[in-house]
């Protein structure tokens, strides 16, 4: 059966982040390619790598991450010619075609979600925890005044008044020197002053209110990978890009699920750089490099089917030129109902005859409002609709 081997198929991974990684993975298979040629299989003329041509989410260039390759094409593509032909020429076996399948450097770059942020929310503190460790630290001296200052301290710390935190540790720094010159305080509790005021201030300086930004978008449907396995992807606002951003925020989805929110971002950072909504004006962020595979992995959590998707064509010799030829709309809500094996056309009808029982025709509202506004909604959207905005859209690159 050897002489029917015509070729040898392996994968390494998808992201395979440096080059070193990828020659030694690629060096083992075409020993393996070697050894089926020596041992009979003649007529192998194709080695397949797979993938493993990572991509640069971050923008770090990196080899030491998991969102980052610290290579580019060529020379991702010099490591695997070197490799099997190093291996062949000490082999003496003549050098076969070689095939890549680099699905997610093809298509990662296709693919933007485009998704409004409706409103902002409450308000998070990131660092209460750190500035409320302060309880229960034995620092302070037997004096009232600096009992009083430490208990002030703790307090503002807990309703994250970081300003009066200041306040209160320089009072009580003051009153303990004091105490100190006067020789009622010895040097080690002086020392545990002077680093519980520097705990304050680095905790103090490092503080920031982190604002929830509402998302018109499912992050189960449109950004799987972030949930399931804490991907992450370079996600920014794509106007106003002007203006700098004023506020750090947090992204929450629509559904009523609590894993339904992006707070992680590139860099490692919980938040991200945003403006303050305009009342009367729309704001919209952009997710980028989805293409692979956020799209085909959605599903249909809390019943919301696939966003608007725009396909975007370059047009002409001009980079920067590009025409859109082709705007399919999201799933209505009777598709998502239909996907799930329910019958729109008879709930409606269903709704229809209850309502016909129950609304009398004196009554504000008629059995044919209802029913026509039902009707209405099983044709919309499943994301929110204000007046004429568009929900979440999927922008194709072709």
């Amino acid at each position: 059966m050897l002489d029917c081997v015509q070729l040898l198929h392996f994968h390494i991974g998808s992201m395979i982040p440096s080059t070193s990684l990828l020659a030694d993975g690629v060096t083992e298979a075409a020993q393996i390619y070697c050894e089926l040629v020596r041992m009979g299989a003649n007529n192998m003329t194709v080695i397949d790598i797979g993938g493993g041509l990572g991509i640069d989410y971050s923008g770090s260039k990196s080899s030491e991450s998991d969102v980052s390759v610290g290579y580019g094409l060529e020379e991702y593509a010099a490591a695997v010619v070197e490799s099997v032909q190093r291996v062949c020429d000490k082999r003496s076996v003549k050098h076969p075609v070689i095939c890549s399948e680099s699905g997610r450097a093809i298509v990662s770059h296709q693919s933007v979600l485009v998704f409004e942020a409706s409103f902002s929310g409450s308000t998070t503190t990131n660092n209460n925890a750190a500035l409320s460790t302060l309880l229960g630290l034995q620092y302070v001296s037997d004096s009232e005044g600096a009992r009083a200052d430490y208990s002030n301290l703790c307090a503002a710390a807990f309703r994250g008044e970081y300003e009066a935190c200041l306040l209160y540790i320089e009072e009580m720094k003051r009153r303990c020197l004091d105490e100190f010159k006067e020789g009622s305080l010895g040097m080690e509790e002086l020392a545990g002053i002077d680093a519980l005021c520097d705990m304050v201030r680095k905790a103090a300086s490092s503080s920031e209110s982190v604002r929830n930004y509402h998302v018109n978008m499912s992050v189960f449907t449109s950004i799987p990978d972030l949930w399931g396995i804490q991907q992450v992807f370079p996600i920014l606002p794509i106007h106003r890009l002007e203006e700098k951003p004023s506020v750090k925020g947090m992204l929450w989805d629509l559904t009523c699920d609590s894993d339904g929110k992006v707070d992680r971002f590139i860099n490692g950072e919980s938040s991200l750089p945003l403006h303050e909504i305009r009342e009367g004006e729309k704001y919209y962020l952009g997710m980028f490099l989805g293409g692979a595979y956020q799209e085909a992995l959605g599903g249909l959590h809390n019943l919301f089917g696939g966003p608007t998707v725009v396909r975007v064509s370059q047009s002409g010799v001009h980079p920067h030129s590009f025409a859109l030829t082709a705007a399919i709309p999201g799933p209505s809500c009777g598709d998502v109902l239909r996907a799930m094996q329910h019958q729109p056309e008879l709930m409606l009808e269903t709704l229809k005859q209850r309502a016909l029982e129950h609304l009398r025709e004196d009554t504000f509202l008629t059995a044919e409002a209802v029913t026509a506004g039902l009707g209405h909604s099983f044709n919309n959207t499943p994301y929110l609709v204000v007046a004429s905005s568009p929900s979440s859209v999927m922008v194709e690159n072709l």
